[in-house]
Order: C-alpha cells, then sequence, then structure tokens
C-alpha cells in the first residue's frame, strides 16, 4: 500500500502541472478574456432587470392583491348583510299569521294522519290480543272439561258419583243419623236438668236476700223506734218546771215525731228498690246463661 501511495503522488505532478499551465494560458488568450467579459456583463444586467422585474412583480402583486383583499372584504360583507336580510325576511314570513295558519293546517293534517296511523296500530294489538285471550279461555275450557271427564271417571271407579251410592254408605249414614239423634237428645235432656237446678238454685237466692233485707227493716225499725222513745223522754223532762214550755215543747215535739215516723217508709222504699235492682241484675244474668246455653246447644246439632 504505501509503495502504491508513493508512486501516485510521485506520478500525479507530471499529469497535474501540464494541465494547469495549459488552463492559464487558456485565460490570458484575448478572445477567452472577451468571453468572459461579456458573460459577466450579460449576468450583471440579467440581475439588474431581474431585480426590477421582481419589484415591478411585487408591486403590482402587492397592489392588486391588496385590492383583490379589498374587494373580497366588501363582497363578503355585502353576502353577509344579504344573508341577515334573507333570514330576517324568512323568520318574518314565517311568522305571517297566513303562514301561521297554512302551518298549524299541515301540522294539523300530519297530526291526524299519525293518530289514524296509530289508532290501527292500536285496533290491530286489541283484535290480537282478544284472539288470543280468546285462545286461551278456549284451551283452559278443555283443559277443564277433560279434567272433569277424568275425575268423573275416577269417581264412578272409586264409587263417590251422587246417586250412584252403595247400600253400605246409605247404612252407615242412616246408622250417624241416628247417633246423632240420640246425642242431640241427651244433650236437651241434660240442659233441661241443667235449667231446672238453676232455677231452684235462684228461687232460694232470692228467698234468702228476702229474708236478709226483711230483718235488717226490722233492726232499723226498731232502732228509729228506740231513738223516738229517747227524744221523748228528754223533752217530758225538760218540760215539768214550766207550764208554757210544755205546751210549745209538745208542739214541737208533735212537728219532730212527724217527719221520724214519715223517715221509715222512705227507708223501707230504698230497700226495696234495692232488693229489685239485684233481683233485675240476677235475671239479666240467668237469661244470657239461658241464651248462651242454648245457642251452645244449637251449634252442636247444626254440627
Amino acid at each position: 500500500m504505501n509503495k502504491t501511495i508513493k508512486t501516485v503522488i510521485n506520478l500525479l505532478p507530471i499529469f497535474l502541472v501540464p494541465l494547469i499551465l495549459e488552463r492559464k494560458k487558456f485565460k490570458q488568450h484575448p478572445d477567452v478574456q472577451k468571453a468572459t467579459k461579456t458573460t459577466v456583463h450579460t449576468s450583471k444586467a440579467v440581475v439588474h432587470h431581474t431585480q426590477h422585474a421582481a419589484t415591478s412583480v411585487k408591486d403590482a402583486i402587492v397592489s392588486g392583491s391588496s385590492h383583490v383583499k379589498n374587494t373580497v372584504q366588501r363582497k363578503k360583507r355585502r353576502h353577509d348583510y344579504n344573508k341577515a336580510i334573507k333570514k330576517q325576511n324568512e323568520i318574518l314570513q314565517y311568522n305571517r299569521p297566513e303562514n301561521v295558519r297554512a302551518r298549524g293546517k299541515s301540522l294539523a293534517k300530519a297530526n291526524r294522519k299519525e293518530i289514524d296511523t296509530m289508532a290501527k296500530n292500536l285496533q290491530k294489538h286489541i283484535t290480537q290480543r282478544h284472539k288470543e285471550e280468546e285462545k286461551n279461555v278456549e284451551k283452559r275450557q278443555k283443559h277443564m272439561i277433560k279434567n272433569m271427564k277424568k275425575m268423573q271417571k275416577y269417581e264412578e271407579k272409586v264409587g263417590l258419583t251422587p246417586g250412584h251410592l252403595d247400600k253400605k254408605a246409605e247404612k252407615r249414614g242412616e246408622k250417624l243419623e241416628q247417633q246423632n239423634k240420640k246425642t242431640v237428645d241427651k244433650m236437651n235432656q241434660k240442659l233441661k236438668k241443667h235449667i231446672e237446678q238453676r232455677h231452684k238454685k235462684e228461687d232460694k237466692q232470692k228467698k234468702e236476700r228476702e229474708k236478709a233485707l226483711k230483718q235488717q227493716m226490722k233492726k232499723i225499725q226498731k232502732h228509729h223506734a228506740i231513738s223516738q222513745k229517747s227524744k221523748a223522754e228528754a223533752t217530758s223532762s225538760s218540760t215539768v218546771n214550766q207550764d208554757e214550755k210544755q205546751s210549745v215543747t209538745s208542739s214541737a215535739l208533735g212537728q219532730r215525731d212527724t217527719p221520724t215516723t214519715a223517715q221509715s217508709p222512705l227507708h223501707t222504699q230504698h230497700y226495696q228498690k234495692m232488693a229489685q235492682h239485684v233481683e233485675n241484675s240476677d235475671t239479666l244474668r240467668q237469661n244470657q246463661q239461658l241464651n248462651d246455653i242454648s245457642q251452645a246447644s244449637l251449634d252442636k246439632q247444626k254440627r
């Protein structure tokens, strides 16, 4: 590699030096210098003309663009203005009474059409539902008829059909009726016995209460008689010394005796009323017990 590089370095000047010299000679030739001068002049002229043309074109473009911009803006404003006016006119026309009426009529027609369609659909659904319900009713009826037939067959097999009872069942029914009658008769007899016993007890209790009341009345009368005697003795002892006072005390005693004597029948009336009240309460209680017993017996008979 080093040898090749050295050879290349040594050989390159041999080829390059004459080429450079020839190039310099070519540049120094007058024709070549004229051509270079003309090319430079033409290039400068072209640059000058291009700059002038560019500036002129730029100015023209700027002026034209500004004019175009102004025209576009003016047209846009006019378009927006016309659009707003058109929209306002449309709104005013839309809100006119005749247009409102026409629009209401059209809406009414559309609503009628919708209502008619909805009514038709509803009627269809109703008819379909009625058909389905009728089908379901028919199915249920058929199912019930089948079940009834099965039950009738089963009852005929078992022997539970009405009108076709066995003799054994009839005999059992008669026996049960007789037994029920016997039990009912026994219950009625027992009830009568209980009622008679209760009446006897109530009569005894009434007589005992009357005796007790009479004894109390006698005791009260004795007590009143004793009190009257003590009062008479006190008045007689106070009237021994004075004759005038005797007449007054005698009249006063007469007046005092009358209310005491009148008080005894008041006490008797009071105790008589008490006795009547007790008797009435007892009779009411007895009647209630009788009603309860009779109702219970009736319920048992029904059962």
